[in-house]
């Protein structure tokens, strides 16, 4: 470990401040161990060790269920101590990579099966040398297809030199720590203003209120000069917005940051319970598990309920969410259309779904041909006709296995007008007028 930097705290406090259930840490890392994980020999620091078990002592201490584990520029691209505590957690973390430009498809397919879900750039340049942009377009075009985001972390004076480069990314952009902004200065000024005129302009982008402890000028560690910064974005943004520790708040001279404070100042930039659940749990679940969030739509109180549609008996709704979920899944299916790809997958289900970054939920569906399982999780029946064909079975035969009929019943009904109507409502026991 370098001379001078903290080391992370021994004892954090209890926070007040109680998150709410299903509440996600996202952003913070793992280091090392280094006779484990040697750290990068290209890097600027050299940290403390800061393994997995601590981390996930941490964030049960906090009141915590998830975390989002974020590549640090110590381990360079060896993201091999991020998948450890990838593979480690259980589903309860996500990652955030840091690759080169050669990166091979493979790489990435592993990388996201073991739980990444967004790469990172690092533009500080007391951190790391000057990054060529065309490199880094080639990393985001590779990405793409896994439906990865980007996250960049960069110092606010140096946002007008990349803010040509950081609007044409094309996927989810997230800025580390508000883009470490100069605290000292009016929120109003000319800087922050800027960043939030990115925010404005640019929906993909994202943004964490996080790190008050590395903006802070003061020395009472209540961080109040990084409260006006943060409750902007959080109030201008409030489906935007991430928080995370920053464990084990790597080169920190200044103090060392008591994660339990860290918490309680969650409060004071989110001031309603609305605010609150939308930065700790509806945002980071939107983002990194997808898959288990809930079909929601947000309410101009700022509240959230079901979306009116989610519930239809015997309907799925192919909508922007379901389309995101299920996008490897439609991937997959749309690859049956060649016929050398349809006779590997006869050949080895199995082995041919593993080339595919889907969940193990949506290949078990696909092994058992369970189609209504495979509508739950994403999958579009117009691609998953392309499964009906590699079979050889007939739509008609397909959408029959579905409902519980025949082939010869399911066609009977279908002869006679389909399904009742009524079939379609909404359930009974919703309110009328509702």
């Amino acid at each position: 470990m370098d001379f001078g930097w903290r080391v992370y705290h021994p004892n954090p406090s209890k926070p007040t401040f109680v998150a709410p259930p299903g509440a996600v840490d996202a952003h913070c890392h793992v280091f090392g161990p280094g006779d484990r994980f040697p750290y990068a020999p290209e890097r600027k620091y050299t940290p403390c060790d800061g393994p997995k078990e601590k981390l996930w002592a941490l964030r049960d201490h906090l009141g915590f269920s998830r975390n989002v584990i974020v590549q640090a520029t110590c381990h360079g691209a060896d993201n091999r101590a991020l998948v450890d505590a990838l593979q480690d957690a259980n589903g309860l973390a996500r990652g955030v990579a840091t690759v080169r430009q050669d990166v091979s498809d493979d790489e990435l397919q592993a990388l996201h099966q073991a739980g990444v879900r967004g790469v990172r750039f690092n533009f500080v340049k007391r951190l790391v040398d000057k990054l060529p942009y065309d490199a880094l377009a080639e990393i985001s075009a590779k990405i793409a297809p896994l439906g990865w985001h980007i996250v960049i972390y960069f110092e606010a004076s140096e946002l007008p030199e990349h803010y040509d480069f950081f609007t044409s990314l094309p996927s989810t952009v997230v800025v580390d720590h508000m883009g470490r902004p100069d605290v000292s200065k009016p929120v109003d000024g000319e800087e922050f203003t800027l960043f939030l005129r990115l925010l404005h302009e640019h929906e993909n982008f994202w943004c964490k209120v996080s790190c008050p402890e590395r903006l802070t000028r003061q020395q009472s560690y209540r961080y109040d000069d990084v409260v006006p910064f943060a409750r902007k974005v959080v109030e201008s943004f409030p489906d935007r917005v991430l928080w995370g520790t920053d464990w084990p708040h790597p080169n920190m001279a200044s103090h060392t940051p008591d994660e339990g404070l860290l918490v309680d100042f969650i409060p004071r930039i989110a001031v309603t319970t609305a605010l609150q659940h939308k930065l700790l749990v509806e945002n980071p679940m939107r983002l990194y598990w997808p898959e288990e969030a809930d079909a929601r739509i947000d309410r101009k109180d700022g509240m959230s309920q079901r979306k009116p549609y989610a519930d239809i008996p015997g309907t799925t709704i192919f909508d922007q969410d379901m389309g995101r979920i299920g996008y490897q899944l439609n991937q997959f299916c749309m690859s049956l259309m060649k016929a050398q790809n349809r006779e590997r997958f006869k050949e080895d289900e199995r082995a041919y779904l593993d080339q595919w970054p889907m969940s193990e939920a949506q290949k078990q569906a696909v092994i058992d041909r369970d189609y209504n399982r495979m509508i739950a999780l994403g999958g579009n029946i117009y691609f998953l006709a392309k499964i009906f064909s590699t079979d050889g079975l007939s739509f008609q035969y397909a959408a029959a296995t579905m409902t519980g009929l025949s082939q010869d019943e399911y066609a009977q009904m279908m002869q006679q007008g389909g399904r009742h109507p009524g079939g379609n409502l909404y359930p009974a026991s919703r309110e009328e007028g509702k």
